[in-house]
């Protein structure tokens, strides 16, 4: 598995740049939080949103988004990117 794990490119920046993944997920699971907490539900949101996109830690993913680049690697309905979502 790579060292690095990222949840979105940026494009011409290098990885160095990039969004981590965890870095995502948890600011994910925060405004989730606050949007829920009106209805009781902030709980239940947090953990939604730390686990929304658990499969960009997968190998095939992060190789493909080392690889290409792509700013829009979170379409998955495009040919050849990969699937994370199913996770």
């Amino acid at each position: 598995m790579p060292d690095n794990y990222y949840g979105h490119s940026l494009s011409g920046m290098p990885p160095s740049d990039w969004q981590p993944l965890d870095d995502h997920l948890r600011n994910v699971a925060e405004l989730a939080r606050s949007f829920a907490e009106s209805f009781g539900a902030g709980e239940w949101a947090f953990w939604a949103g730390l686990w929304h996109d658990l499969g960009k830690y997968s190998k095939e993913f992060q190789d493909y988004l080392k690889r290409t680049g792509d700013v829009d690697a979170h379409i998955e309905t495009t040919t050849g990117r990969v699937n994370y979502s199913g996770a």
